[in-house]
């Protein structure tokens, strides 16, 4: 089941949102920021937009990511001055504007970081959702010069996340005659609650069951709200044979009444350029 509402629909209390978010608010779910040694180095930017004619609106941020020493951590950072209308603030690098406002704990201001965002515009509501925006674009350096990235808009957060099955195709190998490419995996608990998932992989060909494991075996923890956890080379798995280059992922929360969404990234070998999906959602 995919939510409609935080509350008229689903009958939650404002006692049972997440921290922060409030009924009469919008706020944007973004499923991935980050600041990380990979292939390359990749950082996120963000574009927010107050589209509304005349209202101003107080924007906060909270970013949610999994320290380095294990433990979740949750910053909080308010856009300021507040977002008049029609204007627009960027940030090049998200993740480091928290670490820039102090917004980081200490022991996290020199690490790699990986995470969700949600942004709430306080005086737009779901109404209205249309007038807010939040886009991320994480990209690194090209070899050439410039940037290479893949640019995703933030999703209402009263739409992301279903509590039923989230299923999405994924293709690794070779790409025409231009090249190859790697696939990764995203996993984000939506809310409501912390939950483990189960995430089951077919063979894209025959149909067949590879693989259906707990993420908290992969992780280590179970997911908790606004938590993402990535797989990358997801076919490089054991379970996936060598001549496997197609699979059909499903996702289900296992715990009642939490949310879970997924997405994926189709990266090219060479460049490390991608490509990035959200999947369906029941």
């Amino acid at each position: 089941m995919i939510r409609h509402s935080l509350g008229l629909t689903l009958g939650i209390s404002a006692s049972l949102l997440p921290s922060g978010i409030a009924q009469a608010e919008h706020t944007k779910s973004v499923p991935v920021v980050t600041q990380v040694q990979g292939a390359a180095l990749y950082r996120t930017s963000m574009t927010i937009s107050n589209g509304n004619a005349a209202v101003t609106t107080p924007v906060n941020m909270r970013f949610s990511y999994r320290a380095p020493d294990g433990s979740f951590q949750i910053a909080q950072l308010a856009i300021s001055p507040n977002l008049g209308p029609r204007k627009v603030q960027v940030f090049d690098d998200i993740v480091q504007e928290f670490k820039d406002q102090g917004a980081i704990r200490a022991a996290d201001v020199n690490s790699p970081l990986f995470g969700t965002l949600l942004v709430t515009f306080d005086t737009i509501e779901d109404d209205n959702k249309f007038e807010a925006a939040a886009v991320a674009r994480t990209y690194s350096a090209a070899p050439a010069g410039g940037t290479l990235g893949i640019a995703y808009a933030g999703r209402c957060f009263c739409l992301t996340g279903s509590q039923g099955r989230v299923i999405g195709a994924m293709r690794s190998g070779v790409f025409g005659n231009d090249g190859s490419t790697r696939a990764n995996l995203g996993i984000i608990n939506e809310g409501f609650g912390t939950t483990d998932v189960q995430v089951s992989y077919f063979d894209g060909d025959s149909g067949n069951l590879l693989k259906t494991f707990a993420l908290s075996s992969r992780a280590g923890h179970v997911l908790e709200e606004n938590e993402v956890y990535q797989i990358n080379n997801l076919f490089a798995d054991p379970a996936v044979p060598g001549t496997t280059t197609k699979l059909v992922v499903e996702l289900k929360a296992l715990t009642n009444g939490v949310y879970v969404s997924g997405y994926g990234v189709q990266l090219d070998n060479t460049t490390q350029d991608g490509a990035f999906f959200f999947f369906e959602e029941e």
